[in-house]
């Protein structure tokens, strides 16, 4: 799992592009670390940071803190407790590291992060592409709005869970093309970032979820995103009369490792079969379909009447390495398509490339008054053990 490009040019681009975005206040260097060092560890300590709460806000520090984040951490000049506090520091202009997942965070500090410059204005606002992140699996993209708007890019998270979605700037909706084409994944996920101007748009080649009995045939199911393409992106903003169109060349800049390994596990009358397993310095996708019905398991594994799939059943998996480390869980995308679960998830990636590898299923438990998720029941004669060569 190492980056193809250079690491080292990577970053120092990545650095340049900071650089040459960011006012700089002249302050003394040591002074300035010092400083934002210090508050960057008030404002942590005061705020609460629920892994579930991704609406999260934090101090922006100097672009010369950045560098010297990014520059002398690398170069060896500096103690390894200076090292170690410094790589703490956020960086400015680039979410993914403190408002990504583990995933994206690891992007930034190996050099995996891309900057571009796409951008559209009219109407008194500008939306812009700062950079992005793809490594075959998923492409996360750094979105940023500045001008005459009254209202956060995503809008405002109301008491009763819903959005919020007057004002001006909002993000309506966004469309992808990619090589000229329309392109339609299965779905795209939109989280906040450091400010309310900015945000995370993120998507894949997975499959749209479909009706149970959606004939196979008819299912729209995305070409596969390649190592390099040119991607289109139209959103529209509340207050705008026309879209604001992005578009910039995508590179993938991983070197993957890809597990086929062909094993199908039987049990109780369920079948799973393992079809791929891909390993990226930013995420773990599993791949998987299933069918049958576990005959010893009650009705209270199942998914409720209200339920697309109701009477189906909601997996869950456990990854692990050799060393018993556990992987999160980002995406959980399956499906139920001709009779089969398809089974499309992602998770946080390995530190190191492992030399073995345990896929653990489970099904969890549902209180049907509540509609919430209890223990997690572990189907171990389903289990899956992979070695990675």
């Amino acid at each position: 799992m190492k980056p193809i490009s250079d690491p080292a040019k990577q970053v120092t681009d990545n650095l340049e592009y900071m650089i040459q975005n960011t006012e700089v206040p002249e302050l003394n260097l040591g002074e300035r670390i010092v400083e934002q060092m210090n508050h960057t560890n008030a404002e942590l300590n005061r705020r609460s940071r629920s892994k579930s709460n991704r609406m999260k806000r934090t101090v922006a520090v100097s672009g010369i803190a950045a560098a010297l984040g990014f520059g002398i951490i690398g170069s060896g000049f500096v103690s390894p407790v200076m090292a170690s506090a410094l790589s703490q520091v956020p960086l400015i202009g680039n979410i993914f590291q403190q408002y990504g997942d583990t995933g994206l965070q690891a992007s930034v500090a190996n050099g995996l992060y891309q900057p571009v410059q796409a951008k559209d204005s009219h109407n008194d606002m500008t939306l812009e592409s700062t950079g992005y992140v793809y490594d075959g699996t998923r492409i996360s993209i750094a979105l940023k709005r500045d001008g005459q708007a009254d209202a956060k890019l995503l809008g405002e998270r109301m008491d009763n869970g819903d959005t919020d979605n007057s004002g001006k700037g909002v993000l309506k909706d966004i469309s992808m093309s990619i090589n000229g084409e329309r392109y339609y994944p299965g779905g795209y996920t939109l989280t906040d970032g450091d400010t309310r101007d900015t945000a995370i748009l993120e998507f894949n080649d997975t499959p749209p979820i479909t009706l149970p009995n959606a004939d196979p045939d008819l299912v729209r199911r995305p070409e596969p995103l390649g190592d390099s393409f040119e991607l289109k992106l139209e959103a529209t903003l509340t207050g705008s009369d026309q879209p604001y169109v992005l578009t910039f060349p995508v590179k993938k800049n991983t070197e993957n490792v890809v597990l086929k390994p062909e094993m199908v596990k039987s049990y109780d009358g369920f079948r799973f079969a393992l079809d791929k397993l891909e390993l990226t310095p930013i995420t773990t996708r599993l791949t998987m379909t299933g069918s049958g019905e576990l005959a010893s398991l009650g009705e209270e594994y199942k998914l409720p009447a209200e339920d697309l799939y109701a009477g189906k059943y909601q997996f869950g998996f456990d990854i692990r390495d050799e060393n018993n480390n556990l992987l999160e869980k980002l995406t959980d995308h399956m499906n139920f398509i001709d009779g089969q679960y398809v089974i499309d998830y992602n998770f946080t990636p390995f530190k190191e490339t492992p030399k073995s590898i345990t896929i653990k299923p489970y099904v969890l438990n549902q209180d049907k008054s509540s509609g919430k998720f209890h223990e997690k029941k572990y189907l171990s004669e389903l289990e899956f053990q992979v070695d990675v060569k």
